[in-house]
């Protein structure tokens, strides 16, 4: 199973074999929480599963919106309360990069809305590992130049930057991956050690 509330899309997914067999989503801006209740309990219903139904878990645990992520893990830490499982976790840079499909590129850079007065920059490589630490920089022109050294840009953050005059300059690096949503966990790019505990959420910065 996959889940994720951490932006502005609340979404579980089942997968077995690599294959998708269930998977839902819901957009909403406020009341993440209701909403993957709501969706858990839908699954459980037309699947016809329990926990033990499950041996792994695919889990977003941040940088994001602080009180949605803390919801949707405290709601699969209550379903799984009785039932070990593997828990595989994800920034949300990994899980956006878990998005791209086919692109080939040396570098490219993850822009997250921090609902600030800035926004907060990764840079990645190819095979979705990190490199460096994780910025938040002013909303301006240095930010376009500091974005077009890289080969693509991800992320949400591409929506507020798109008041800047100098936009057109990055425009075709941008990539329409602006939303996370748990079914792209099918695409495992990469291997990760499964966990047997919900890591601590990335805080204090929580870009939305």
């Amino acid at each position: 199973m996959a889940i994720d509330s951490s932006l502005s899309y609340c979404s579980i997914t089942v997968f077995k074999n690599e294959k998708i067999i269930w998977n839902k989503e819901k957009k909403c801006n406020f009341g993440h929480e209701k909403y993957l209740a709501i969706l858990l309990d839908k699954m459980v219903d037309e699947l016809k599963v329990s926990p033990k139904s499950f041996i792994s878990l695919y889990l977003n645990y941040g940088p994001a919106r602080f009180t949605c992520i803390r919801s949707c893990h405290a709601l699969i830490k209550g379903f799984f309360i009785h039932q070990p499982i593997n828990i595989y976790a994800f920034t949300i840079f990994e899980h956006f990069f878990l998005g791209l499909k086919n692109n080939q590129f040396q570098t490219l850079i993850c822009i997250l809305d921090t609902n600030r007065r800035d926004v907060g920059i990764q840079i990645m490589n190819n095979h979705g590992q990190v490199i460096g630490k994780f910025e938040t920089l002013a909303i301006d022109e240095n930010l376009i130049k500091k974005l077009n050294e890289h080969d693509f840009i991800i992320g949400n953050g591409i929506e507020k930057i798109k008041v800047l005059k100098d936009f057109s300059d990055i425009k075709n690096k941008c990539l329409q991956l602006i939303l996370v949503k748990s079914k792209y966990f099918v695409n495992n790019f990469y291997k990760k050690k499964p966990l047997k505990k919900i890591p601590k959420i990335i805080y204090p910065y929580s870009p939305i």
